[in-house]
């Protein structure tokens, strides 16, 4: 077998590219693979596949790749397409042939796993741009960022344990350095007395800009409206994730502040 000055597999971080600079992947077979995996001399396969391209009426120049041997010298190689490699196979013998199938495979499961290691980062990317958006859009509280955090590196089979166990919760101005314990709307008008239920105490935070109301589609395409507490609002309280519905913010309100928010809008 005819000794080889350079590796017959082509890197996996590097495409091998044409002499006419088409791309090729490695789902291409090079001339001097199919030699190193059937035993036969190089300058043998090469003549074997013009040969074949010949009675094909097809340009070799469009299979044509040149490398660098050994003494940094420019040779020139073929790379084949499974197509075009098991119609040269055809020509040779059961034992050789099986030889360049068993190679396919590898190749074809290195390509699999390449793809596979893409798509799911791609996905990665893609749930990690929607949580800044949700983020920029909704302003969920530390808590609930760390959680969808947690949520989608189990998603994609991430490691999450760096991720920290607690996250302060505060308003924007707050100096102690640790979260500060909240209460739902319903809770707090309960535990203070007020005279008003929970809808009108909304309204009245929202007409002074606490509040707002967004949008978004159930599953079967109608419009839910929601509240969300306003960057004004976040000096009283905090946006947490719905447990019904993670696309839907739940506001909180700081427990000590409550009082002073009721009585700016209207509702000590």
């Amino acid at each position: 077998m005819q000794s080889q000055p350079n590796s017959s597999n082509t890197p996996q971080s590097v495409a091998t590219r044409f002499s006419n600079s088409e791309n090729v992947s490695r789902t291409t077979m090079s001339s001097r693979e199919i030699a190193n995996v059937t035993g036969k001399r190089h300058d043998n396969v090469k003549r074997d596949i013009l040969a074949m391209l010949k009675e094909l009426k097809i340009d070799a120049l469009k299979f044509e790749d040149i490398y660098l041997d050994g003494r940094n010298r420019e040779q020139v190689q073929y790379q084949l397409d499974r197509e075009h490699t098991d119609c040269l196979l055809t020509g040779y013998s059961a034992p050789m042939r099986m030889k360049v199938i068993r190679r396919w495979r590898e190749l074809e499961q290195q390509e699999g796993a390449r793809l596979a290691v893409i798509a799911n980062g791609t996905k990665v990317v893609g749930e990690l741009a929607i949580l800044e958006c949700f983020t920029r859009l909704l302003k969920p509280a530390p808590s609930s960022q760390v959680l969808m955090l947690a949520q989608i590196a189990k998603n994609n089979g991430l490691e999450s344990s760096f991720l920290p166990g607690y996250a302060i919760d505060a308003a924007p101005d707050a100096t102690g350095g640790s979260s500060i314990p909240t209460k739902a709307l319903t809770a707090l008008i309960k535990e203070h007395a007020i005279s008003s239920t929970a809808p009108a105490f909304n309204r009245a935070l929202a007409a002074h800009g606490y509040l707002k109301t967004l949008q978004r589609r159930n599953s079967k395409g109608e419009t839910v409206d929601f509240w969300s507490v306003t960057e004004k609002g976040l000096k009283y309280g905090k946006n947490l994730t719905s447990p019904q519905c993670p696309r839907e913010t739940q506001p909180h309100w700081y427990v000590d502040r409550f009082l002073e928010l009721a009585k700016l809008v209207g509702k000590a």
